[in-house]
């Protein structure tokens, strides 16, 4: 007996739909158990776009059946196991970072599921969620020319009965050691991901909208890092703190380059290409790619810079050159 027919259309279809039900869902002024279902739904959708990207490829989704039972179809940590070692990540995505990001995602779904107290998690769990529906629309534009975009509007307002906060959010979980020890696992199982990641060169910036990890208490909290913090002593709160640009941006343009051209199989690019490139397309304003201090002389790089740079070819390169230098010299001329 051979394998069921699936359709790559509606594994895509049905993709686009869980994951516009989970932002539907987590956008609701009043909703109860909503992180869990939300990331439920978000790990549903991706489950099914790799296994409309593996059937693309006639890949199989489906285990070896066995004798007596019926066909079963791939989970998540499969289904992103078979997309990597196909090489089936779009140009410009960086395979590694999505993955741990969406590892993140399921680590959370699970002990949701399994009935972990997982109350206390949301504000761990929030830069990981917003980066994945960023990643989500980059994959399924590239993979499926299906953009998350045409669905929904971007522009979605956090109104609420008191203002979010800026810099640091604060969330209640209850005291308990059980508690504590909940979360301080949940944020250990992230930092190895996070880890992982950073140790194999990937677009950090692909795995949250903030870049490290550190638990401490409430009082000696410094880091510039994301922090979380858990305390005991201080009404049990979780404080999440944005990472700063020095940890977001680390690369210099020298730095940016090296890492640009190990990863690309074109050319040697130069720092004029850079230039070239950066006036063409005003990356140095595109805050994701570049930061300048308003008391600095020079930008500093991103991961996604480097992932965005890696992508564009060689012809694309030549042209931009070629523009730039007719650029200089008619500015030349006045």
């Amino acid at each position: 007996m051979s394998a069921p027919y699936v359709s790559i259309r509606r594994l895509a279809d049905n993709s686009l739909s869980a994951m516009l039900s989970a932002v539907e869902v987590y956008n609701k002024p009043q909703m109860t158990y909503r992180d869990e279902v939300t990331v439920m739904l978000v790990v549903n959708a991706w489950e099914l776009a790799l296994k409309a990207t593996l059937r693309q490829k006639n890949q199989s989704i489906f285990y070896p059946k066995k004798r007596g039972e019926r066909y079963r179809s791939i989970g998540i940590d499969d289904a992103l196991a078979r997309v990597g070692s196909n090489g089936l990540w779009p140009v410009g995505v960086s395979g590694a970072a999505v993955t741990a990001n969406i590892k993140a995602l399921a680590e959370y779904r699970d002990r949701a599921i399994h009935l972990y107290n997982a109350q206390g998690l949301g504000a761990v769990i929030y830069p990981f969620l917003q980066q994945n529906v960023l990643n989500y629309r980059d994959f399924m534009l590239a993979k499926f020319k299906k953009d998350l975009a045409d669905s929904m509007t971007w522009q979605l307002l956090p109104l609420g009965a008191t203002a979010p906060a800026d810099v640091v959010q604060f969330m209640k979980v209850d005291r308990n050691s059980k508690m504590i020890a909940e979360v301080e696992d949940f944020i250990n199982e992230l930092r190895v991901l996070m880890d992982a990641v950073e140790k194999s060169e990937g677009d950090i910036g692909r795995v949250a909208t903030v870049y490290d990890i550190n638990l401490q208490s409430v009082k000696k909290m410094s880091s510039a890092d994301l922090v979380v913090a858990v305390s005991s002593t201080a009404d049990g709160q979780v404080v999440v703190r944005k990472t700063d640009p020095n940890q977001t941006h680390p690369y210099s343009a020298t730095e940016l380059l090296n890492r640009v051209n190990a990863k690309r199989s074109g050319r040697k690019l130069t720092s004029y290409d850079l230039q070239a490139i950066c006036w063409k397309e005003l990356l140095r304003e595109e805050a994701k790619y570049a930061w300048k201090h308003s008391n600095g002389a020079t930008h500093v790089w991103s991961g996604e810079a480097i992932s965005y740079l890696v992508s564009l070819t060689d012809e694309r390169y030549a042209a931009v050159r070629s523009e730039y230098g007719a650029h200089r010299r008619e500015n030349s001329k006045n």
